[in-house]
């Protein structure tokens, strides 16, 4: 399956991120996926496995997940030109945030305007304003975050 970042960037589909909840997830070069998702979970409280259950039922609500570099970005379409976002990474800020600058110039290559998040992560936040991105109050009660790219 195929996405914004083409095949090879497609984190994992659904079934194989069950894998990952049971602790059976095959080396990589790099970070393992796990260790960049348990590092976000750990610094906002979440116990690991019950944020990879939590990823996999939004996975298969939707939610496309997509690497480069040691930053992953979770990413669901909530209409054509806003989308729901968020960044998971254990990159070093320079390196993290020209992944957010690539990911924004394909979502503005897409039509994407308006983006939320459920948490307003600093680090997330800066990288975005780095690259353009107008950071307001979301205007949605679910969403902590609002970007305007």
């Amino acid at each position: 399956m195929a996405g914004i970042l083409g095949d090879n960037d497609f984190l994992r589909k659904s079934e194989e991120i069950a894998r990952l909840i049971t602790g059976d997830e095959p080396q990589e070069s790099g970070a393992r996926d796990t260790e960049i998702l348990f590092h976000d979970f750990k610094l906002r409280g979440i116990d690991p496995r019950l944020g990879l259950t939590a990823a996999l039922a939004e996975l298969k609500a939707g939610l496309k997940m997509y690497r480069k570099g040691n930053t992953i970005m979770a990413v669901k379409k909530l209409s054509p030109n806003t989308a729901q976002m968020h960044f998971f990474t254990i990159d070093k800020e320079p390196v993290f945030r020209q992944h957010i600058q690539f990911w924004m110039q394909e979502f503005k290559k897409l039509g994407g305007q308006v983006i939320y998040d459920t948490v307003a992560d600093p680090h997330i936040i800066r990288a975005l304003q780095a690259v353009g991105a107008q950071i307001q109050p979301s205007d949605v009660p679910k969403f902590k975050m609002k970007a305007m790219v």
